[in-house]
Protein backbone atom coordinates (compact mmCIF):
# COMPACT_ATOMS: atom_id res chain seq x y z
CA UNK A 1 0.00 0.00 0.00
CA UNK A 2 2.15 2.68 -1.42
CA UNK A 3 1.29 6.74 -0.53
CA UNK A 4 0.80 8.37 -4.12
CA UNK A 5 -0.16 11.97 -3.33
CA UNK A 6 -1.18 13.73 -0.37
CA UNK A 7 -3.59 17.38 -0.47
CA UNK A 8 -3.57 19.19 2.74
CA UNK A 9 -6.24 22.09 3.35
CA UNK A 10 -5.47 24.68 5.88
CA UNK A 11 -2.87 23.43 7.72
CA UNK A 12 -0.74 25.81 9.63
CA UNK A 13 1.09 27.88 6.48
CA UNK A 14 -0.58 25.72 3.73
CA UNK A 15 -4.29 27.20 2.15
CA UNK A 16 -3.70 24.35 0.06
CA UNK A 17 -1.13 22.13 -1.54
CA UNK A 18 -1.13 18.77 -3.35
CA UNK A 19 2.05 16.57 -2.90
CA UNK A 20 2.75 13.62 -5.46
CA UNK A 21 4.64 11.18 -4.30
CA UNK A 22 7.01 9.60 -7.77
CA UNK A 23 8.94 7.18 -5.85
CA UNK A 24 9.58 5.54 -2.53
CA UNK A 25 12.22 8.08 -1.34
CA UNK A 26 11.28 12.41 -0.90
CA UNK A 27 13.23 15.18 -0.49
CA UNK A 28 11.58 18.36 0.76
CA UNK A 29 14.07 21.42 0.41
CA UNK A 30 13.33 24.91 0.87
CA UNK A 31 14.67 28.57 3.22
CA UNK A 32 13.88 28.72 6.47
CA UNK A 33 10.08 29.13 7.46
CA UNK A 34 9.42 27.55 3.54
CA UNK A 35 6.27 25.52 5.07
CA UNK A 36 8.57 21.73 4.16
CA UNK A 37 8.44 20.87 7.81
CA UNK A 38 4.66 21.89 7.83
CA UNK A 39 4.17 19.78 4.91
CA UNK A 40 5.98 16.47 6.53
CA UNK A 41 3.62 17.22 9.43
CA UNK A 42 0.71 17.19 8.21
CA UNK A 43 1.07 14.12 6.40
CA UNK A 44 2.08 12.59 9.69
CA UNK A 45 -1.99 13.14 10.44
CA UNK A 46 -2.81 9.95 8.02
CA UNK A 47 -1.22 8.32 11.13
CA UNK A 48 -5.16 8.37 12.12
CA UNK A 49 -5.29 6.32 15.39
CA UNK A 50 -2.01 8.11 17.46
CA UNK A 51 -2.71 12.21 15.93
CA UNK A 52 -5.37 14.18 16.80
CA UNK A 53 -6.40 17.46 15.14
CA UNK A 54 -6.59 20.84 16.98
CA UNK A 55 -7.29 24.62 15.88
CA UNK A 56 -3.97 25.23 16.74
CA UNK A 57 -2.86 23.70 13.60
CA UNK A 58 -5.84 25.62 10.97
CA UNK A 59 -4.33 28.12 8.55
CA UNK A 60 -5.26 31.55 9.84
CA UNK A 61 -6.19 32.45 6.74
CA UNK A 62 -8.72 30.46 6.19
CA UNK A 63 -12.40 30.69 6.77
CA UNK A 64 -13.12 28.53 9.47
CA UNK A 65 -10.01 30.18 11.70
CA UNK A 66 -10.34 30.25 14.32
CA UNK A 67 -12.42 27.03 15.45
CA UNK A 68 -11.85 25.06 12.31
CA UNK A 69 -9.49 22.09 11.57
CA UNK A 70 -7.40 21.53 8.72
CA UNK A 71 -8.25 18.37 6.07
CA UNK A 72 -5.61 16.00 5.09
CA UNK A 73 -6.65 13.36 2.06
CA UNK A 74 -4.26 10.87 1.19
CA UNK A 75 -4.68 8.70 -1.59
CA UNK A 76 -2.91 4.89 -1.54
CA UNK A 77 -2.06 2.74 -4.44
CA UNK A 78 -3.20 -0.57 -3.77
CA UNK A 79 -0.96 -3.64 -5.16
CA UNK A 80 -2.72 -6.57 -6.21
CA UNK A 81 -2.44 -8.80 -2.96
CA UNK A 82 -3.00 -5.77 -0.59
CA UNK A 83 -6.54 -5.28 -2.72
CA UNK A 84 -7.31 -8.87 -2.46
CA UNK A 85 -6.72 -8.48 1.60
CA UNK A 86 -9.36 -5.39 1.49
CA UNK A 87 -11.55 -6.98 -0.84
CA UNK A 88 -12.14 -10.03 1.74
CA UNK A 89 -11.99 -8.11 4.91
CA UNK A 90 -14.99 -5.52 3.17
CA UNK A 91 -16.77 -8.49 1.97
CA UNK A 92 -17.51 -9.17 5.92
CA UNK A 93 -19.21 -5.99 6.70
CA UNK A 94 -21.12 -4.58 3.66
CA UNK A 95 -24.22 -5.85 1.90
CA UNK A 96 -23.86 -8.13 -1.42
CA UNK A 97 -25.39 -5.69 -3.44
CA UNK A 98 -23.03 -3.47 -2.79
CA UNK A 99 -20.27 -5.88 -3.00
CA UNK A 100 -20.80 -7.00 -7.07
CA UNK A 101 -19.75 -3.25 -7.24
CA UNK A 102 -16.08 -4.51 -6.53
CA UNK A 103 -14.22 -6.74 -8.52
CA UNK A 104 -12.71 -9.72 -6.65
CA UNK A 105 -8.93 -8.32 -8.06
CA UNK A 106 -7.86 -5.29 -9.19
CA UNK A 107 -3.78 -4.17 -9.98
CA UNK A 108 -4.99 -0.64 -10.82
CA UNK A 109 -6.64 0.54 -7.65
CA UNK A 110 -6.27 3.26 -5.13
CA UNK A 111 -7.55 4.21 -1.89
CA UNK A 112 -8.31 7.19 -0.37
CA UNK A 113 -8.76 8.03 2.70
CA UNK A 114 -9.96 11.89 4.12
CA UNK A 115 -9.53 13.34 7.76
CA UNK A 116 -11.45 16.37 8.82
CA UNK A 117 -11.46 15.83 12.72
CA UNK A 118 -10.63 13.54 14.78
CA UNK A 119 -12.16 10.30 15.48
CA UNK A 120 -13.82 7.24 12.82
CA UNK A 121 -17.12 9.83 12.59
CA UNK A 122 -14.54 12.50 10.89
CA UNK A 123 -12.93 9.98 8.79
CA UNK A 124 -13.93 8.81 5.20
CA UNK A 125 -12.49 5.60 3.08
CA UNK A 126 -12.96 5.63 -0.46
CA UNK A 127 -11.94 2.87 -3.48
CA UNK A 128 -10.99 4.83 -6.56
CA UNK A 129 -10.49 3.17 -10.09
CA UNK A 130 -7.98 4.60 -12.97
CA UNK A 131 -8.33 7.62 -10.85
CA UNK A 132 -12.00 8.05 -11.00
CA UNK A 133 -14.55 7.87 -7.84
CA UNK A 134 -15.53 4.27 -7.27
CA UNK A 135 -17.49 3.12 -4.03
CA UNK A 136 -17.28 5.60 -0.66
CA UNK A 137 -16.52 2.04 1.53
CA UNK A 138 -17.28 4.30 4.52
CA UNK A 139 -20.71 5.05 4.03
CA UNK A 140 -21.50 0.98 2.93
CA UNK A 141 -19.76 -0.75 5.66
CA UNK A 142 -21.64 -2.12 8.62
CA UNK A 143 -20.02 -2.44 11.70
CA UNK A 144 -17.44 0.94 10.93
CA UNK A 145 -15.22 0.76 14.10
CA UNK A 146 -14.83 -2.98 13.91
CA UNK A 147 -14.44 -2.67 10.28
CA UNK A 148 -11.60 -0.03 10.86
CA UNK A 149 -10.14 -2.30 13.88
CA UNK A 150 -9.12 -4.80 11.44
CA UNK A 151 -8.36 -1.96 8.56
CA UNK A 152 -6.12 -0.34 10.48
CA UNK A 153 -3.92 -3.00 12.07
CA UNK A 154 -3.76 -5.21 9.08
CA UNK A 155 -3.84 -3.16 5.61
CA UNK A 156 -3.41 0.38 6.44
CA UNK A 157 0.53 1.43 6.52
CA UNK A 158 2.41 2.06 9.58
CA UNK A 159 3.20 5.74 9.39
CA UNK A 160 6.09 7.15 12.18
CA UNK A 161 7.19 10.74 11.93
CA UNK A 162 10.56 11.52 14.16
CA UNK A 163 11.19 14.64 15.18
CA UNK A 164 15.39 14.90 16.68
CA UNK A 165 13.76 14.29 20.58
CA UNK A 166 12.07 11.25 20.03
CA UNK A 167 14.86 9.50 18.60
CA UNK A 168 16.63 10.41 21.75
CA UNK A 169 17.91 7.02 24.41
CA UNK A 170 17.61 8.07 28.31
CA UNK A 171 18.75 5.82 30.72
CA UNK A 172 16.06 3.84 31.88
CA UNK A 173 14.54 1.45 34.80
CA UNK A 174 13.04 -1.60 34.31
CA UNK A 175 9.82 0.24 35.84
CA UNK A 176 10.08 2.73 33.17
CA UNK A 177 10.56 0.33 30.20
CA UNK A 178 7.62 -1.63 31.50
CA UNK A 179 5.47 1.91 31.31
CA UNK A 180 4.86 3.56 28.57
CA UNK A 181 6.29 7.36 28.59
CA UNK A 182 7.61 7.40 25.01
CA UNK A 183 10.93 8.90 26.47
CA UNK A 184 12.45 5.74 27.09
CA UNK A 185 10.74 4.09 23.62
CA UNK A 186 13.93 4.38 22.16
CA UNK A 187 16.15 2.27 24.62
CA UNK A 188 12.71 -0.61 24.78
CA UNK A 189 13.60 -0.57 20.80
CA UNK A 190 17.64 -1.39 21.61
CA UNK A 191 16.44 -4.16 23.81
CA UNK A 192 13.90 -5.28 21.66
CA UNK A 193 16.26 -5.81 18.24
CA UNK A 194 18.85 -7.10 20.52
CA UNK A 195 17.15 -10.35 21.62
CA UNK A 196 14.64 -9.33 24.90
CA UNK A 197 11.39 -9.81 24.38
CA UNK A 198 9.99 -9.54 27.98
CA UNK A 199 11.77 -6.80 29.67
CA UNK A 200 10.46 -8.56 33.01
CA UNK A 201 13.59 -11.16 31.83
CA UNK A 202 15.80 -8.14 33.42
CA UNK A 203 13.84 -8.22 36.92
CA UNK A 204 15.40 -11.67 37.71
CA UNK A 205 17.31 -11.75 40.99
CA UNK A 206 19.93 -14.12 39.49
CA UNK A 207 22.86 -11.70 38.88
CA UNK A 208 24.41 -14.10 37.00
CA UNK A 209 21.88 -14.83 34.19
CA UNK A 210 21.16 -10.58 33.73
CA UNK A 211 24.46 -10.44 33.51
CA UNK A 212 24.62 -13.36 30.61
CA UNK A 213 21.34 -12.06 29.43
CA UNK A 214 22.38 -8.57 28.80
CA UNK A 215 25.89 -9.77 27.52
CA UNK A 216 24.06 -11.48 24.49
CA UNK A 217 21.46 -8.45 23.78
CA UNK A 218 25.00 -6.82 23.14
CA UNK A 219 26.61 -9.34 21.26
CA UNK A 220 24.00 -9.22 19.39
CA UNK A 221 23.84 -5.11 18.88
CA UNK A 222 27.67 -4.90 17.93
CA UNK A 223 26.71 -7.52 15.45
CA UNK A 224 23.84 -5.09 14.18
CA UNK A 225 25.86 -2.39 14.00
CA UNK A 226 28.91 -2.70 12.84
CA UNK A 227 27.25 -3.95 9.58
CA UNK A 228 25.44 -0.63 9.15
CA UNK A 229 27.84 2.31 10.54
CA UNK A 230 30.66 2.05 8.43
CA UNK A 231 32.25 5.15 9.40
CA UNK A 232 34.07 4.27 13.06
CA UNK A 233 34.06 0.07 12.92
CA UNK A 234 36.24 0.52 16.29
CA UNK A 235 33.26 1.03 18.15
CA UNK A 236 31.34 -1.02 20.64
CA UNK A 237 28.27 -1.47 22.57
CA UNK A 238 27.96 -2.10 25.83
CA UNK A 239 24.56 -2.33 28.40
CA UNK A 240 25.37 -1.23 32.44
CA UNK A 241 24.01 -0.45 35.43
CA UNK A 242 23.84 3.60 36.13
CA UNK A 243 22.34 5.78 39.26
CA UNK A 244 21.34 2.69 40.80
CA UNK A 245 18.97 0.95 39.32
CA UNK A 246 18.96 2.36 35.53
CA UNK A 247 20.14 0.76 32.56
CA UNK A 248 22.49 2.72 30.56
CA UNK A 249 23.85 2.39 26.98
CA UNK A 250 27.69 3.38 27.06
CA UNK A 251 30.13 3.29 23.82
CA UNK A 252 33.73 2.52 23.73
CA UNK A 253 35.92 3.61 20.46
CA UNK A 254 39.46 2.84 19.60
CA UNK A 255 40.47 5.97 22.21
CA UNK A 256 39.72 2.95 24.76
CA UNK A 257 37.73 5.96 26.53
CA UNK A 258 34.21 4.63 27.50
CA UNK A 259 31.14 7.34 27.09
CA UNK A 260 27.46 7.16 27.85
CA UNK A 261 25.43 7.28 24.79
CA UNK A 262 24.67 11.36 25.87
CA UNK A 263 27.92 12.51 26.04
CA UNK A 264 28.41 11.30 22.62
CA UNK A 265 27.88 13.98 19.49
CA UNK A 266 24.46 14.59 18.22
CA UNK A 267 25.14 13.60 15.51
CA UNK A 268 26.41 10.31 16.20
CA UNK A 269 23.36 10.18 18.51
CA UNK A 270 20.99 10.55 16.05
CA UNK A 271 22.27 8.13 13.41
CA UNK A 272 22.50 5.62 16.44
CA UNK A 273 18.68 6.10 17.06
CA UNK A 274 17.78 6.20 13.57
CA UNK A 275 19.22 3.05 12.80
CA UNK A 276 17.58 1.13 16.25
CA UNK A 277 14.10 2.79 15.28
CA UNK A 278 14.72 1.98 11.44
CA UNK A 279 15.70 -1.73 12.48
CA UNK A 280 12.83 -2.61 15.02
CA UNK A 281 10.17 -1.25 12.49
CA UNK A 282 11.24 -3.84 9.95
CA UNK A 283 11.35 -6.28 12.27
CA UNK A 284 7.98 -5.80 14.36
CA UNK A 285 6.17 -5.21 10.48
CA UNK A 286 7.41 -7.85 8.23
CA UNK A 287 6.23 -7.48 4.68
CA UNK A 288 3.94 -4.29 5.97
CA UNK A 289 4.69 -1.44 4.35
CA UNK A 290 6.06 1.92 6.75
CA UNK A 291 6.14 5.67 5.82
CA UNK A 292 8.69 7.22 7.91
CA UNK A 293 8.50 10.83 8.22
CA UNK A 294 11.64 12.41 9.26
CA UNK A 295 12.42 16.59 9.89
CA UNK A 296 15.32 17.71 9.55
CA UNK A 297 16.83 14.10 10.12
CA UNK A 298 20.88 14.13 10.73
CA UNK A 299 21.68 17.89 10.78
CA UNK A 300 24.83 17.32 12.90
CA UNK A 301 25.99 14.57 10.83
CA UNK A 302 29.65 14.55 9.58
CA UNK A 303 29.26 14.32 5.30
CA UNK A 304 30.39 10.35 5.76
CA UNK A 305 28.18 9.73 8.73
CA UNK A 306 25.29 11.43 6.35
CA UNK A 307 26.39 9.21 3.49
CA UNK A 308 25.88 6.13 5.65
CA UNK A 309 21.97 7.50 6.71
CA UNK A 310 21.93 7.60 3.28
CA UNK A 311 21.70 4.18 2.55
CA UNK A 312 20.09 3.83 5.29
CA UNK A 313 17.34 5.63 3.71
CA UNK A 314 18.22 4.14 0.45
CA UNK A 315 17.33 0.47 2.16
CA UNK A 316 13.97 1.74 3.82
CA UNK A 317 13.05 3.22 0.00
CA UNK A 318 13.17 -1.05 -0.98
CA UNK A 319 10.67 -1.86 0.34
CA UNK A 320 8.75 1.35 2.43
CA UNK A 321 8.84 5.10 1.72
CA UNK A 322 10.72 7.39 3.37
CA UNK A 323 10.03 11.53 3.73
CA UNK A 324 12.21 14.02 4.99
CA UNK A 325 13.19 17.55 5.03
CA UNK A 326 16.59 19.01 4.86
CA UNK A 327 19.09 21.67 4.35
CA UNK A 328 22.21 19.82 4.18
CA UNK A 329 23.95 18.95 0.57
CA UNK A 330 25.06 15.68 1.88
CA UNK A 331 21.54 14.47 2.86
CA UNK A 332 19.83 15.66 -0.93
CA UNK A 333 18.60 13.06 -3.00
CA UNK A 334 21.18 12.69 -5.95
CA UNK A 335 19.73 9.80 -7.94
CA UNK A 336 16.22 10.85 -8.31
CA UNK A 337 15.55 14.08 -9.62
CA UNK A 338 11.85 12.96 -9.17
CA UNK A 339 12.54 13.06 -5.33
CA UNK A 340 13.69 16.82 -5.03
CA UNK A 341 10.57 18.42 -3.88
CA UNK A 342 11.44 22.03 -3.91
CA UNK A 343 9.05 24.30 -1.36
CA UNK A 344 8.53 27.74 -1.10
CA UNK A 345 6.55 30.39 0.71
CA UNK A 346 4.95 33.92 -0.25
CA UNK A 347 2.75 36.51 1.62
CA UNK A 348 -0.20 35.75 -0.82
CA UNK A 349 0.06 32.31 -1.65
CA UNK A 350 1.21 30.80 1.74
CA UNK A 351 3.22 27.50 1.29
CA UNK A 352 3.42 26.10 -2.40
CA UNK A 353 5.57 23.33 -4.11
CA UNK A 354 7.45 23.83 -7.34
CA UNK A 355 5.47 21.33 -9.79
CA UNK A 356 7.88 22.19 -13.01
CA UNK A 357 9.70 19.24 -12.88
CA UNK A 358 11.40 19.68 -16.43
CA UNK A 359 13.59 22.98 -14.91
CA UNK A 360 16.78 22.33 -13.83
CA UNK A 361 16.12 20.75 -10.41
CA UNK A 362 19.96 20.91 -9.75
CA UNK A 363 20.61 24.46 -9.94
CA UNK A 364 17.16 24.55 -7.80
CA UNK A 365 19.02 22.73 -5.25
CA UNK A 366 22.08 24.44 -4.74
CA UNK A 367 20.36 27.79 -4.98
CA UNK A 368 17.76 26.49 -2.14
CA UNK A 369 20.56 25.27 -0.03
CA UNK A 370 22.48 28.55 -0.77
CA UNK A 371 25.42 26.51 -2.06
CA UNK A 372 27.81 28.53 -4.23
CA UNK A 373 30.60 26.46 -5.84
CA UNK A 374 33.15 29.25 -5.85
CA UNK A 375 32.64 30.38 -2.49
CA UNK A 376 33.96 26.38 -1.56
CA UNK A 377 37.30 25.11 -0.75
CA UNK A 378 35.34 21.43 -1.04
CA UNK A 379 36.29 21.24 -4.83
CA UNK A 380 37.75 17.81 -5.82
CA UNK A 381 41.50 17.09 -5.97
CA UNK A 382 41.02 15.40 -9.18
CA UNK A 383 37.85 16.99 -11.10
CA UNK A 384 35.34 15.52 -13.55
CA UNK A 385 34.95 18.62 -16.03
CA UNK A 386 31.47 18.09 -17.91
CA UNK A 387 29.21 20.45 -20.55
CA UNK A 388 26.28 20.82 -18.44
CA UNK A 389 23.95 18.61 -15.89
CA UNK A 390 22.82 15.80 -18.05
CA UNK A 391 26.40 14.67 -17.63
CA UNK A 392 26.83 15.09 -14.09
CA UNK A 393 23.50 13.26 -13.06
CA UNK A 394 24.39 10.45 -15.34
CA UNK A 395 27.66 9.53 -13.97
CA UNK A 396 26.58 10.31 -10.50
CA UNK A 397 24.45 7.38 -11.45
CA UNK A 398 27.10 5.39 -13.35
CA UNK A 399 29.10 5.51 -10.59
CA UNK A 400 26.79 3.74 -8.12
CA UNK A 401 27.73 0.73 -9.86
CA UNK A 402 30.48 -1.23 -7.62
CA UNK A 403 33.41 -1.40 -10.44
CA UNK A 404 33.05 2.27 -10.41
CA UNK A 405 32.49 3.16 -6.97
CA UNK A 406 36.46 4.03 -6.30
CA UNK A 407 35.42 7.07 -9.03
CA UNK A 408 31.67 8.05 -6.92
CA UNK A 409 33.38 11.22 -4.34
CA UNK A 410 35.14 12.44 -7.46
CA UNK A 411 33.99 15.58 -8.24
CA UNK A 412 32.12 16.47 -11.11
CA UNK A 413 32.06 19.78 -11.64
CA UNK A 414 29.37 21.42 -14.27
CA UNK A 415 30.43 23.75 -16.90
CA UNK A 416 27.52 24.89 -17.55
CA UNK A 417 27.79 24.74 -21.45
CA UNK A 418 30.93 23.58 -23.53
CA UNK A 419 32.01 27.03 -24.55
CA UNK A 420 32.72 27.32 -20.54
CA UNK A 421 34.93 24.12 -20.50
CA UNK A 422 38.22 26.36 -21.18
CA UNK A 423 37.18 28.66 -18.48
CA UNK A 424 36.31 25.79 -16.02
CA UNK A 425 39.53 23.92 -16.38
CA UNK A 426 41.71 27.28 -16.46
CA UNK A 427 39.91 27.69 -12.92
CA UNK A 428 40.37 24.20 -11.59
CA UNK A 429 44.65 24.02 -12.95
CA UNK A 430 47.67 25.49 -12.53
CA UNK A 431 46.65 29.24 -12.94
CA UNK A 432 44.30 28.85 -9.97
CA UNK A 433 43.44 26.39 -7.94
CA UNK A 434 46.15 24.04 -9.06
CA UNK A 435 43.99 20.74 -9.34
CA UNK A 436 43.60 17.85 -11.63
CA UNK A 437 40.87 16.39 -13.46
CA UNK A 438 39.20 14.81 -16.97
CA UNK A 439 37.49 16.79 -19.52
CA UNK A 440 35.00 14.66 -21.33
CA UNK A 441 33.76 16.42 -24.71
CA UNK A 442 31.51 15.63 -27.06
CA UNK A 443 32.44 14.51 -30.56
CA UNK A 444 31.34 17.15 -32.55
CA UNK A 445 32.09 20.57 -33.84
CA UNK A 446 31.73 22.97 -30.94
CA UNK A 447 33.91 20.26 -29.32
CA UNK A 448 36.83 20.86 -31.65
CA UNK A 449 36.33 24.41 -31.30
CA UNK A 450 36.51 24.27 -27.45
CA UNK A 451 40.43 22.31 -28.34
CA UNK A 452 41.48 25.33 -30.11
CA UNK A 453 41.22 28.03 -26.38
CA UNK A 454 44.26 28.83 -25.47
CA UNK A 455 43.06 28.63 -21.79
CA UNK A 456 41.90 24.92 -22.69
CA UNK A 457 45.16 24.04 -24.58
CA UNK A 458 47.88 25.29 -22.00
CA UNK A 459 45.77 23.38 -18.94
CA UNK A 460 44.98 20.17 -20.30
CA UNK A 461 48.27 19.45 -22.12
CA UNK A 462 50.13 19.40 -17.98
CA UNK A 463 50.65 15.87 -16.28
CA UNK A 464 47.52 16.18 -14.14
CA UNK A 465 44.94 16.63 -16.72
CA UNK A 466 43.74 14.14 -19.38
CA UNK A 467 40.88 14.79 -22.12
CA UNK A 468 37.90 11.90 -23.18
CA UNK A 469 36.28 12.14 -26.02
CA UNK A 470 32.87 10.24 -26.42
CA UNK A 471 34.13 8.74 -29.86
CA UNK A 472 37.10 7.49 -27.77
CA UNK A 473 34.62 4.72 -27.15
CA UNK A 474 33.64 3.86 -31.00
CA UNK A 475 35.39 2.74 -33.80
CA UNK A 476 34.24 5.49 -36.25
CA UNK A 477 35.00 9.60 -36.44
CA UNK A 478 30.94 10.29 -36.63
CA UNK A 479 29.67 13.30 -34.58
CA UNK A 480 27.95 12.11 -31.64
CA UNK A 481 27.33 14.12 -28.12
CA UNK A 482 26.96 12.18 -24.57
CA UNK A 483 23.01 10.67 -25.81
CA UNK A 484 25.06 8.72 -27.95
CA UNK A 485 26.21 6.22 -25.97
CA UNK A 486 23.09 4.81 -25.27
CA UNK A 487 21.15 2.07 -27.43
CA UNK A 488 18.38 4.29 -29.74
CA UNK A 489 15.54 2.51 -28.97
CA UNK A 490 16.07 2.99 -25.34
CA UNK A 491 16.44 6.44 -25.81
CA UNK A 492 13.35 7.24 -27.91
CA UNK A 493 11.67 5.36 -25.06
CA UNK A 494 12.79 7.37 -22.53
CA UNK A 495 12.30 10.51 -24.67
CA UNK A 496 8.58 9.47 -25.11
CA UNK A 497 8.26 9.03 -21.29
CA UNK A 498 9.51 12.04 -20.41
CA UNK A 499 7.51 14.31 -23.23
CA UNK A 500 4.09 12.31 -22.18
CA UNK A 501 5.02 13.45 -18.24
CA UNK A 502 4.56 17.20 -20.07
CA UNK A 503 1.77 16.92 -20.73
CA UNK A 504 -0.07 18.43 -18.08
CA UNK A 505 2.09 21.34 -17.70
CA UNK A 506 0.95 23.12 -20.55
CA UNK A 507 4.40 22.88 -22.50
CA UNK A 508 2.68 21.91 -25.59
CA UNK A 509 -0.17 23.14 -28.15
CA UNK A 510 -0.66 20.40 -30.02
CA UNK A 511 -1.23 17.10 -28.62
CA UNK A 512 2.12 14.63 -28.19
CA UNK A 513 2.75 11.86 -30.26
CA UNK A 514 4.70 9.34 -29.32
CA UNK A 515 7.97 9.06 -31.61
CA UNK A 516 8.45 6.01 -33.36
CA UNK A 517 11.48 4.46 -34.33
CA UNK A 518 11.64 2.94 -37.57
CA UNK A 519 15.23 3.08 -38.35
CA UNK A 520 18.56 3.80 -37.09
CA UNK A 521 18.75 7.73 -36.58
CA UNK A 522 21.66 9.69 -37.40
CA UNK A 523 23.63 10.74 -34.77
CA UNK A 524 23.52 13.06 -33.00
CA UNK A 525 20.25 11.34 -31.98
CA UNK A 526 19.19 14.75 -29.96
CA UNK A 527 19.09 16.50 -33.57
CA UNK A 528 15.95 14.52 -34.61
CA UNK A 529 14.23 14.17 -31.62
CA UNK A 530 14.24 18.45 -31.32
CA UNK A 531 12.72 18.69 -34.57
CA UNK A 532 10.29 16.27 -33.21
CA UNK A 533 9.55 18.00 -30.08
CA UNK A 534 9.30 21.25 -31.69
CA UNK A 535 6.43 20.22 -34.01
CA UNK A 536 4.01 20.34 -30.88
CA UNK A 537 5.05 23.80 -29.33
CA UNK A 538 3.54 27.06 -29.84
CA UNK A 539 4.96 28.43 -32.94
CA UNK A 540 7.21 31.41 -31.03
CA UNK A 541 8.00 28.91 -28.33
CA UNK A 542 11.84 29.16 -26.94
CA UNK A 543 10.75 25.69 -25.23
CA UNK A 544 13.57 22.93 -26.06
CA UNK A 545 14.22 19.15 -24.77
CA UNK A 546 15.24 19.10 -21.48
CA UNK A 547 18.08 16.57 -22.20
CA UNK A 548 18.66 15.78 -18.13
CA UNK A 549 14.97 14.64 -17.54
CA UNK A 550 15.52 12.22 -20.67
CA UNK A 551 18.17 10.36 -19.41
CA UNK A 552 17.05 10.31 -15.72
CA UNK A 553 14.04 8.38 -17.19
CA UNK A 554 16.98 6.12 -19.67
CA UNK A 555 18.42 5.31 -16.65
CA UNK A 556 15.13 4.63 -14.96
CA UNK A 557 14.11 1.84 -17.25
CA UNK A 558 17.99 0.15 -16.95
CA UNK A 559 17.42 0.37 -13.08
CA UNK A 560 14.29 -2.04 -13.68
CA UNK A 561 16.20 -4.56 -16.14
CA UNK A 562 17.84 -7.78 -15.07
CA UNK A 563 22.08 -6.79 -14.20
CA UNK A 564 22.70 -8.81 -17.44
CA UNK A 565 20.50 -6.49 -19.44
CA UNK A 566 22.05 -3.72 -17.47
CA UNK A 567 25.31 -4.29 -18.48
CA UNK A 568 24.19 -5.25 -22.16
CA UNK A 569 22.28 -1.50 -22.93
CA UNK A 570 25.08 0.49 -20.60
CA UNK A 571 27.86 -1.41 -22.58
CA UNK A 572 29.06 2.15 -24.44
CA UNK A 573 28.77 4.19 -21.42
CA UNK A 574 30.93 1.39 -19.38
CA UNK A 575 33.53 2.13 -22.01
CA UNK A 576 33.69 5.19 -21.44
CA UNK A 577 33.44 4.81 -17.54
CA UNK A 578 36.17 2.81 -18.13
CA UNK A 579 38.65 5.36 -20.02
CA UNK A 580 38.07 7.72 -17.04
CA UNK A 581 38.77 5.37 -14.45
CA UNK A 582 42.07 4.24 -16.42
CA UNK A 583 43.17 8.31 -16.74
CA UNK A 584 41.67 8.71 -12.68
CA UNK A 585 44.50 6.24 -11.74
CA UNK A 586 46.99 7.85 -13.78
CA UNK A 587 46.84 11.54 -12.80
CA UNK A 588 45.84 10.29 -8.86
CA UNK A 589 49.80 10.12 -8.51
CA UNK A 590 49.54 13.89 -8.90
CA UNK A 591 46.63 14.68 -6.93
CA UNK A 592 48.41 13.51 -3.80
CA UNK A 593 51.50 14.76 -3.83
Amino acid sequence: MQLKSVEIYDFKSISYEKLEIQSNQICLVGKNESGKSSIISAISYLNILETELDTSLLNKGSERYPKGLPIIIGTFKLDKSVYSKLYKLVSEYISKEDLTSLTKQSENCHLQIKRWGNGISNISISLLSSGKFGLKLSDKINELAKFYDSFFKDIYPSIEYFENEDLLIEPSTIEELLGTDNKFETFRKLLFIGGCQDFNDLNNSDIGFVTTYLSNIETQLNKIFKKHYKQDQSINIKIVTAFGDKLNLIIRDSSDKSFSINERSPGFQYYFSFLVNKLYTKKISGNKNNIILLDEPGHSLHPKGAKDLLKSFDEISESSQILYTTHNPFLAVRNCVDSLIFVNKSANDGTKINKKPFLNKYQLLRRELGIMLNDSFLIGDINLVVEGNTEKLAFHRLFQFEKYRDLEWMNIYNADGVNNIPQAINYLGKNNLKLSGIAILDSDSEAEDVKKVKAYKNNIKENNWEEVEINAVFSDRKTRTFEDLFPQDLYVQAYNNYCNSLKTLEVFEKEFIDFELTKEIETPIVNTLSAHFKTFLPENSKSSITKQDVIRHLLDIIDEMPEKEQTSKLSNAFKLCDKIKTNFLKIEKYANN
